[in-house]
């Protein structure tokens, strides 16, 4: 006979029987999880951020990377309107659970953002190489590692162009736009989103990258409003400061822009900045999810491209002397491992993949997270890098290969070198309003159109002294 149910038995004492047996299990099943749990320092959540991605197909937003040899200078520019230009930065439509508030009053971090680690202990990174600082923005050790390192007097010539026309470009606000055409402006190919603040810092960042800063040069002015429209946009929020403009950017804008400021602070000493790169900071190290990486929004799984910004953002604020959590630079390792193929020379998007654009953009970051120049990952990536361009259209692309090979100088860099700097020098505009820029036609050019494009080619001009080496004793120290 099947035996019945205890709730259908009418005997009292089966009851109690039951109830004690229960009680007395789970008292045993407590004392076991205190036994085998690891004390409060065991680093368990490394383990548990090693965890897979998901495998979710993500398209990338880099275009296939053209060599200078094998494409057509006069090729034509693509329709604006075409459906596939027009998604190739567009957010994916998912919800967004740490999206920038509507208002000044923030959303609460949910339970999964990494923002739930506490602060209590921040570490500083000495694991990473020396090197990589601003030193060489002086004028005079400007001129001396331009000269040394491969710069010309035309690559010069050309980005002091690129900066006159920035600042030509500047709103009476202190901003920049993506959508640059203001006033008599009649410069062509304006780009398709837009963001103040995302424009404002990559606008800021050849002037500083040049040696010019809010307290010193011929652009001080510019600078200072610059600087201040991007305080006077950050919203204070209980994760920190947000600089985030406009969905299709999101964290890509805050990014970029924390840059700015951390570069600002770090190159001044300037104590009025410092509490804000401290905000803009924390929100990145909030943002992260708890995998490592970023994306469009916080929280959200992440992406090699806008991970980029975001470790690029806490490195230069350690080279402004700032703490950053080292929880947080444990994950961006994490992620990179996840990305990648080949033993990590090379990396995807998302899904690990071997895709030129996500591995000039994981190569940096890692030889700014410790990797040593011998490294036979960053050889082998170093060299996909150098064989697929420089690209003829690709500015992203060529901005972060570029940076890779300048710091390795290996082999490939005199000749690397000689033509992506040669070919941006013959290629900026010489005349009319559209003097001193640059635009080129591919994914990211039609979206951040003519003023994303040169700022970004004036910042690999000025590879040679923008960043001071990673490898190597040829550094120049002077104090700013």
């Amino acid at each position: 006979m099947p035996q019945r149910s205890w709730l259908a038995t009418d005997s009292v004492q089966s009851t109690l029987s039951f109830m004690i047996s229960m009680i007395v299990h789970l008292l045993i099943l407590v004392g076991l999880g205190l036994f085998l749990s690891p004390p409060d320092n065991e680093p368990q959540r490394i383990a548990l951020l090693a965890s897979t991605f998901d495998d979710r197909d993500e398209p990338s937003l880099l275009e296939p990377t053209l060599t200078l040899d094998t494409v057509d200078s006069a090729e034509a520019l693509p329709e604006l309107d075409d459906p596939q230009v027009a998604q190739a930065f567009d957010a994916p439509n998912i919800p967004a659970p740490f999206a920038r508030p509507k208002s000044a009053t923030a959303p609460q971090t949910p339970h999964h953002l990494a923002g739930d680690i506490p602060f209590a202990t921040l570490l500083t990174v000495n694991h990473a190489p020396v090197g990589g600082g601003f030193e060489g923005r002086t004028q005079q050790a400007r001129a001396q590692l331009a000269a040394s390192g491969g710069g010309t007097p035309h690559s010069e010539a050309a980005v002091e162009a690129a900066l006159a026309w920035l600042a030509g470009h500047q709103r009476p606000d202190g901003s920049w736009r993506l959508l640059h055409q203001a006033g008599v402006c009649d410069c062509r190919n304006q780009g398709l989103r837009e963001s103040s603040t995302g424009a404002t810092g990559l606008s800021l960042l050849p002037f500083l990258g040049a040696g010019y800063t809010h307290l010193r040069g011929p652009y001080h002015e510019a600078i200072q409003k610059g600087l201040d429209y991007l305080i006077q946009k950050m919203i204070d929020t209980p994760h920190g400061g947000d600089l985030q403009e406009g969905a299709n950017f999101g964290m890509y804008t805050h990014g970029i822009a924390t840059i700015a400021l951390c570069e600002a602070y770090a190159m001044t000493g300037d104590q009025q900045l410092e509490p804000y790169v401290e905000k803009a900071i924390r929100f990145i190290c909030n943002a992260q999810h708890p995998r490592g990486g970023w994306r469009y929004n916080p929280g959200q799984p992440g992406d090699t491209t806008v991970s980029g910004w975001q470790v690029m953002a806490l490195k230069s604020a350690r080279l402004a002397r700032l703490e950053v959590p080292s929880h947080v630079i444990e994950r961006s390792t994490l992620y990179l491992d996840s990305v990648s193929t080949s033993q990590g020379a090379f990396y995807g998007y998302q899904p690990p993949k071997k895709e030129a654009g996500p591995t000039a953009v994981a190569l940096l970051l890692r030889m700014y997270l410790g990797w040593t120049r011998d490294d036979d990952r960053l050889t082998r990536g170093a060299l996909y890098l150098a064989a697929t361009g420089p690209s003829k259209t690709d500015v992203y692309f060529n901005y972060y290969a570029t940076q890779v090979l300048h710091h390795l100088q290996g082999n490939d860099w005199p000749q690397w070198n000689a033509k992506m700097r040669d070919y941006l020098v013959e290629r900026q505009a010489k005349h009319g309003h559209e003097k001193g820029s640059w635009f080129f036609p591919d994914s990211h050019g039609t979206i951040g159109g003519r003023l994303y494009t040169t700022a970004m080619c004036a910042m690999i001009l000025e590879v040679y002294y923008r960043h001071m080496p990673l490898y190597g004793d040829d550094a120049v120290i002077d104090e700013f």
